[in-house]
């Protein structure tokens, strides 16, 4: 005779969990995950919400990679790198500021570029083109120029970084001590590149304007040469375009960090202590520059320099640290790079920090790792955290994390991933929470950003049967995504011109109330068959839930792979409008309300009865088929087994 077992879902805090771990019955993430979560969001406190719609704020010219800059509270700008331009927003209004075009990016390697900053000066580097520094003049104007090192008054030395190419017992004799020379070398090395770069011989500049043959060159001399006899101490710029300029940058320890370039792409390069354009290496000192090759044999190049507890380097193999404390911060006598982690990291993605720990992407694109320091073993470990969701992370494009929003105190990572989904990570390391949400779009989410508690994205969809780019920014308080909000005179008429010949819906109240889908026209004017007065108007997406199989537990043990029947089943919801039970409608409306009023929103438990037969392996699915508010926060079930 069937029996009746009563099972509770308390929290969806594992997040959506890989079908790989439908096995795993035996773990907390079976217990708090589902099957599908698709398009929610988490809740602090363990259940999910609809994630939140997008903003429409601007249409982008092609493909754009997003980044930050926030100068003051009053001061944030959005930046959308694309082909060899620039667009900068402001993040408070989304007002365009400024175009910069010219710039020596294209659309394949601004994916590849590395940024840091320091106050309204932003660096970027990429091994291809020289390093630049994007500044903010004033409250609405930057200018993009090339990064210069600092030079004496005299216009030289020059204080950059320079390392001897050559063999190190090739000999250079210089013709003459001043003026035009000739530089000769003891075997074949000079180049037709070699060209334009500058070469010291005895710490002495010459600049080669001429190329003659392999052993010779000619050069002015910058600075008056020490002596005319062959002499092999003499050495080469760093970066050029012969050899490459700098894979990765950041600020640490009041230095710049340059790490690895092509021909030097074990090495790292570090300002003088708060002098971020001079790398003189002087004679040594604790404040002058670090330059030295990060000599660990497990490293083949540096990926990623990265500032979190201690200074980082990301590398295609491996994770390296440099030790330092508060009292010996790290400095040209100090700088012994330790090799912590096993795992590289990813080219195009940048570690973040959250929760504690630094995310990074592993080189494979399909596993995200974390680095955190263990104080007594004085080394980092490098855990992978996307395992039990490993189908959800897949060659992986952009990260960045929220640190809380002003809807709620959650914090997450968003990872674009390549088929154009975000995976939204939720963690709580002191509760011992983490899980993984998917997210999708009516197109794709191509980059991702966070500034002031707010996540912007861009966004690739198919709008009038033509390919368009958009400047989004997340909203919890919209449920439609590319939307407008409007506050106006009650009409049933509203225009959202970046949506032409576009099927879109309107919701109203608070979200509380759906106006159904219009069809615009080539304006992109909507006319809905009810009139209102605030109303959101966007393309909505799907949401949906499926709960795993349930874990029941009988005199004969746990029932997995028998017959079971799903019967009555209860959801405790918070602040609702509208969602289904495996297709029973949830009925926000009774029949005495006022109908001439907006529903109220509905709190509580809600009882839903027959909705499956017998079934080796019963889910529940709750989806929503207008885009209203709806947050679950448990499911009751009770089963027959």
């Amino acid at each position: 005779m069937p029996a009746g077992v009563n099972h509770v879902q308390t929290n969806f805090a594992s997040g959506q969990i890989d079908p790989t771990m439908l096995g795993r019955r035996d773990t907390s993430m079976y217990q708090n995950g589902a099957k599908v979560l698709t398009n929610n969001s988490p809740l602090v406190t363990g259940g999910v919400r609809r994630r939140p719609g997008t903003q429409y704020i601007a249409t982008l010219p092609a493909h754009a990679r997003l980044a930050r800059l926030q100068f003051n509270d009053q001061q944030l700008y959005v930046f959308a790198f694309s082909n060899a331009r620039v667009d900068i927003y402001n993040a408070l209004t989304g007002a365009l500021l400024q175009t910069l075009t010219g710039q020596p990016w294209n659309a394949t390697t601004m994916w590849e570029m590395k940024w840091t900053q320091t106050g309204d000066t932003t660096i970027i580097v990429h091994p291809d083109f020289p390093m630049r520094k994007l500044v903010r003049t004033d409250a609405t104007t930057f200018t993009s120029s090339l990064y210069e090192f600092e030079a004496d008054s005299s216009g030289f030395p020059i204080h950059q970084p320079y390392f001897k190419f050559a063999d190190n017992a090739v000999t250079m004799t210089p013709s003459g001590t001043s003026g035009s020379v000739t530089l000769t070398l003891s075997s074949g090395y000079w180049v037709s590149g070699h060209v334009g770069i500058r070469v010291r011989y005895k710490s002495k500049t010459c600049t080669i304007t001429g190329y003659t043959s392999a052993t010779v060159v000619t050069a002015t001399v910058n600075e008056t040469l020490p002596s005319t006899t062959a002499d092999s101490e003499w050495d080469e710029q760093v970066f050029s375009s012969l050899y490459g300029y700098a894979r990765s940058v950041s600020f640490h320890g009041q230095r710049l960090w340059f790490g690895g370039t092509k021909e030097l792409p074990r090495n790292a390069f570090a300002s003088k202590k708060g002098a971020y354009f001079n790398f003189d290496v002087g004679t040594g000192l604790d404040d002058e520059s670090v330059q030295a090759e990060v000599a660990v044999a497990q490293i083949g190049e540096i990926v990623h320099s990265h500032s979190g507890r201690h200074l980082q380097f990301l590398c295609d193999t491996g994770v390296v640290y440099v030790p330092e404390t508060d009292a010996s911060p790290v400095s040209p006598k100090n700088f012994n790079p330790r090799f912590s982690v096993p795992y590289g990291a990813r080219l195009i993605t940048p570690p973040r920090n959250l929760d504690g720990a630094d995310l990074y992407i592993q080189d494979t694109g399909q596993v995200v790792r974390e680095l955190l320091h263990n104080d007594f073993q004085q080394a980092y470990t490098g855990d992978a955290v996307s395992l039990v969701s490993s189908n959800l992370i897949n060659d992986v494009q952009d990260l960045d994390v929220l640190y809380g929003h002003t809807d709620g105190p959650e914090q997450f990572a968003l990872i674009v991933n390549g088929d154009g989904t975000i995976s939204c990570y939720h963690t709580i390391r002191g509760e011992k929470i983490s899980g993984w949400f998917p997210w999708s779009t009516n197109g794709s989410f191509e980059s991702v950003t966070t500034i002031n508690n707010e996540a912007w994205v861009s966004c690739k969809r198919t709008i009038n049967s033509a390919t368009v780019y958009t400047l989004e920014k997340f909203d919890f308080d919209l449920t439609l995504d590319c939307a407008l909000k409007f506050n106006a005179t009650e009409t049933t008429s509203f225009t959202v011109g970046h949506l032409p010949n576009t099927v879109v819906n309107g919701v109203a109240n608070s979200r509380s109330v759906s106006h159904g889908t219009a069809t615009t026209n080539g304006s992109g004017v909507a006319v809905f068959t009810d009139p209102a007065t605030q109303i959101d108007v966007g393309l909505d997406f799907t949401r949906s839930i499926e709960t795993l199989p349930p874990l029941v537990q009988t005199p004969k043990g746990d029932m997995s792979g028998e017959l079971m029947r799903l019967g009555v089943t209860v959801l405790e919801v918070a602040t609702s409008a509208n969602f289904s039970v495996n297709g029973h409608d949830f009925l926000v409306r009774q029949a005495n309300d006022d109908f001439s009023l907006a529903p109220t929103k509905q709190d509580g438990k809600h009882r839903f009865e027959g909705l499956l037969g017998w079934s080796r392996a019963p889910t529940i699915t709750i989806t929503q088929d207008v885009p209203l508010e709806f947050n679950l926060l448990s499911v009751w079930t009770e089963v027959w087994t």
